[in-house]
Parts: structure tokens; C-alpha cells; sequence
């Protein structure tokens, strides 16, 4: 799984959208879950120009449901990459991230579907869904495909 979601970071093909769509609804057939929003995790500059587009907000389309996909995070312009990291710099991972003040009101008293591709240590969903609940959210969830690192 992990090869498959380093791919898709970098080629977003057809065989990586069915395939996730698949493994998507799933998850969803599974956890069966009703958010009035889906967000995602933001990039950096360096990772959007590297990379191309968001591939989570990618993977929030492909759950297929009718509620509206936003990103309401704003993410420090130079960071290093996650997976570059050790897990005590990863802790600090709260100083990089923030809300668009323009959305908390959005965001007050809903319930919020976190989705990302992969979950490492978790300090990123932890980070977001704190951030979230400050906002005023009432629950957030998170769906991830993976939870181990890629391997190189």
C-alpha cells in the first residue's frame, strides 16, 4: 500500500484513482460516516510545486460523498517534509500549522472528516483535529489508507 500511495503522490493515473476509489468505499461501507464537511491536510509550497496538486483533497473526492470538500489550514510557505523528520521534530509539527480565521465560523458546531493518504505518528490528524475542535467543531474523524512510512 505504501508504494501504491508514493505513486499516486506523484502520477495520478487512472489504475491509482479506481484502486482508491475502491479501497475508499470500503472504508466508508465499513465506518459509515456522515460529516456536514471533508478537509484535508494542507502542502507546502515546496511540496505543491515538487508534486503537483493536494493529492488528500484528490482522495476527498474520490469518497464520492455529497457534502462539501474544503481546507480550511493554512500551512507555513517552507517546511521540510514529514518523512525527513524524527519523531521529537515532528512533535513540533503545531507551530506550522493554523486556521484560516475566515472559516471558523464555518466550522462552528459541525462535524468534520479529516482524510489524508497516510498516518505516521499522527502528530499531523492530531495537530488538525485540535485545531478543529478550537474552532468550534463538534467532532472530527479522520479516514487514512495507510499507517506505516513508504519505504525507499
Amino acid at each position: 500500500m505504501q508504494r501504491e500511495i508514493h505513486r499516486f503522490k506523484f502520477v495520478h493515473n487512472y489504475v491509482d484513482r479506481v484502486h482508491f476509489q475502491e479501497i475508499l468505499a470500503r472504508i466508508k461501507a465499513e465506518y459509515p460516516y456522515v460529516p456536514d464537511y471533508i478537509v484535508y491536510p494542507p502542502v507546502s509550497l515546496r511540496d505543491r510545486i515538487f508534486r503537483g496538486p493536494n493529492h488528500a483533497k484528490i482522495l476527498a473526492t474520490y469518497l464520492k460523498l455529497s457534502v462539501p470538500i474544503i481546507g480550511p489550514f493554512q500551512k507555513k510557505i517552507f517546511t521540510s517534509h514529514q518523512s525527513r523528520r524524527s519523531k521529537s521534530e515532528r512533535a513540533k509539527i503545531r507551530e506550522e500549522y493554523s486556521i484560516n480565521p475566515k472559516m471558523t465560523e464555518l466550522l462552528k458546531d459541525k462535524k468534520i472528516l479529516l482524510i489524508d493518504d497516510l498516518i505516521t505518528t499522527g502528530w499531523t490528524a492530531h495537530t488538525l483535529a485540535s485545531l478543529l475542535k478550537k474552532a468550534g467543531a463538534k467532532e472530527v474523524v479522520g479516514y487514512f489508507l495507510a499507517s506505516e512510512k513508504v519505504e525507499k
